[in-house]
């Protein structure tokens, strides 16, 4: 079954951004894209826009494997996919299991190199987020450099995110209670235009796995709702879940 370029330009996007946050297990399933880090401090959901597939699911593991044979072949002319799609079957309790991409055979001028999927049924992957993102917050590239030299002149492994009275601002600490600080948005902007109320929190988050995603869209605002921060990157949603203070 050979798969259109469109969709194996979609698959290659997902599998890059997912590789961004070091999610290696996704699923590409009808109206919904997701994944979770082994941490589980960071979750790929997107539930909008995503193309039909020529068969019902594909799961991706090994993600570096993936990128690197999918750069060897894209690299000639004439490059194509064709999936390979698992027979249906009936499950144990009688329902039918639908077909799944089991492999996929990329080919150029040359060249062919196969890649096992995963069966998305053994992909832990969660369904849903236990938050609704309810405020917007501004950002800019030179906010997200100073994230970064501040990760590294204070060696934190975690940045504060704090919304109070002045604005918007990121905090450092390190091993010695030494802070850095620095204001760099107005208040939140609340999502639904019918809340105007103020919006103070104090979030934590992995500074690492934040700088990777803003890096990625630095001048994209970011959302927050009761505790998870959402990045749109690549033209899909990611969520960061906050680390304990």
């Amino acid at each position: 079954m050979k798969v259109d370029a469109s969709i194996v330009a979609y698959i290659q996007n997902v599998v890059k951004t997912a590789r961004t946050v070091k999610i290696n297990n996704i699923i590409i399933e009808p109206d919904r894209v997701r994944g979770i880090d082994d941490d589980s401090s960071v979750v790929m959901l997107h539930e909008t826009d995503v193309p039909l597939l020529p068969f019902t699911s594909i799961g991706l593991n090994r993600i570096d494997v993936f990128i690197s044979r999918f750069d060897i072949a894209a690299s000639a002319d004439n490059f194509e996919v064709e999936a390979i799609v698992a027979e249906p079957k009936t499950s144990t309790n009688g329902e039918p299991q639908l077909p799944f991409a089991r492999a996929l055979m990329m080919q150029s001028k040359g060249i062919q190199i196969d890649y096992r999927c995963a069966n998305p049924k053994t992909i832990r992957a969660p369904k849903g987020i236990n938050d609704t993102m309810t405020h917007s917050v501004d950002i800019n590239p030179e906010t997200v450099a100073l994230i970064s030299k501040g990760q590294a002149a204070m060696s934190a492994d975690t940045v504060n995110f704090v919304s109070d009275e002045d604005g918007v601002s990121f905090q450092m600490t390190d091993i010695n209670g030494d802070v850095f600080k620095y204001q760099f948005a107005p208040p939140p902007t609340p999502i639904n235009k019918g809340k105007n109320d103020p919006f103070f929190f104090s979030y934590s988050y992995p500074s690492k796995t934040v700088l990777s995603l803003l890096k990625e869209s630095p001048n994209t605002p970011f959302l927050v709702g009761s505790k998870m921060m959402s990045v749109v990157v690549n033209g899909l949603n990611i969520f960061i879940l906050p680390r304990a203070q």
